[in-house]
C-alpha cells in the first residue's frame, strides 16, 4: 500500500535523522572504516570522495585500520557550507580522532586533503604520528604566482568561487573530463573521477577553492612536530617550463618551516600520483611509514 507522509511527519523524520547524525559526531563528513592495526586517516581532494582511495585501502588494510573520510558536499553527501568550511573540517577531523581515541594515527590526504592533513597536524601537534600530503601543499596560489598573498588572491578566488557555484552535475562532469586530462594519464581513470565529481555540491567546491587560494599555511605548519612526507609531481607542466629541480625547490619551500619534512618528487605522474604511478607511490609511502 502506498504511504503518504504529511509535511509535519517529514519534518519530524528529517529532524530525527539530523539529530542522530550530529549525535554520532559526524557533522561534516562520513567515514568508512576498513582493516585493522594502526589507524590511518585518508582524506580525498576537490570534487572527489573517499572512493579514490580504494586501491590504497586494499594495499594497507592488512596492517592499518583505514578511516576513509568523505566530506560534506562531496560524493553525494549533503552539504554543510560555511564561510570557514575547511577550518571547520580540520577541527572536525581532530575531534573525530580524539572521540574515537585513535592511537598514533597516520593522516594522509590528496590535494585538498593534503592541505587539511597539514593543517590538522599543525593544530594538534601531539595527535598524529606521521603526516602524508599527496600533492597537497600549505599555499596553493604561490606555485602559480610567486608574489601571491591571501589578500591579492581574493578577487581572482572570488570570481572562481562564483563561477563554480552554479554548475549543474552535467556541467561538472563535462568540465572535469576536460580538466582531469592534465591531472590523470589514464582515460578510464579520468572518466571514473569525473563521474565521482558529478555527485559533488558545486557551491561547496567553489567555497573550498576560494579558501585554498586565500589561506597561507606556510607559517602555521611550523607547529607540526610529526615527520611529514610531501609527494609532488611536475610532468604535466613540462610544456610550461617546469623542471625537476625547480619543482623540488618549490615543494621544499612550501614546507621549509616544518622541522621533519621530506619531499619526494615523481617525474612521470600527474596530480593523481597514486593512479599514474602506483608502484612508486606505495614504495615511497611504505618507506616513509617504516
Amino acid at each position: 500500500m502506498k504511504r503518504i507522509y504529511s509535511l509535519p511527519t517529514i519534518a519530524l523524520l528529517a529532524s530525527f535523522l539530523l539529530t542522530n547524525f550530529l549525535a554520532n559526531g559526524q557533522k561534516l563528513f562520513t567515514v568508512n572504516v576498513t582493516g585493522k592495526g594502526q589507524p590511518m586517516i585518508l582524506i580525498h581532494g576537490l570534487f572527489c570522495s573517499g572512493e579514490v582511495w580504494k586501491e590504497t585501502v586494499e594495499h594497507y588494510q592488512n596492517a592499518y585500520e583505514c578511516h576513509v573520510i568523505t566530506l560534506a558536499g562531496f560524493g553525494g553527501n549533503a552539504p554543510a557550507l560555511s564561510d570557514h568550511f575547511l577550518e571547520s573540517m580540520k577541527d572536525e577531523v581532530i575531534t573525530y580522532v580524539k572521540d574515537k581515541k585513535l592511537k598514533n594515527p597516520i593522516i594522509m590526504g590528496h590535494s585538498m586533503g593534503g592541505f587539511l592533513s597539514l593543517w590538522a597536524a599543525a593544530s594538534a601537534p601531539d595527535l598524529f604520528q606521521k603526516v602524508i600530503a599527496v600533492d597537497g601543499i600549505p599555499f596553493l596560489s604561490v606555485l602559480a604566482n610567486p608574489s601571491a598573498t591571501p589578500d591579492n588572491m581574493k578577487p581572482m578566488a572570488l570570481n572562481m568561487k562564483n563561477s563554480m557555484a552554479g554548475q549543474t552535475p552535467e556541467q561538472i562532469k563535462t568540465n572535469q573530463q576536460r580538466i582531469l586530462q592534465s591531472m590523470i594519464t589514464s582515460p578510464e581513470r579520468i572518466s571514473q573521477v569525473a563521474e565521482i565529481a558529478s555527485k559533488a555540491d558545486s557551491p561547496t567546491q567553489g567555497e573550498v577553492m576560494y579558501e585554498m587560494f586565500t589561506t597561507d599555511l606556510r607559517p602555521t605548519v611550523a607547529a607540526i612536530q610529526s615527520p611529514v612526507l610531501v609527494m609532488g609531481q611536475w610532468a604535466a607542466y613540462k610544456s610550461y617550463g617546469a623542471t625537476h629541480d625547480g619543482s623540488v625547490a618549490a615543494y621544499q619551500a612550501q614546507v621549509a618551516n616544518v622541522k621533519h619534512a621530506t619531499v619526494a618528487i615523481n617525474d612521470t605522474a600527474k596530480h593523481f600520483i597514486f593512479y599514474d604511478e602506483p608502484a612508486w607511490f606505495f614504495l615511497t609511502v611504505d618507506n616513509f611509514l617504516k
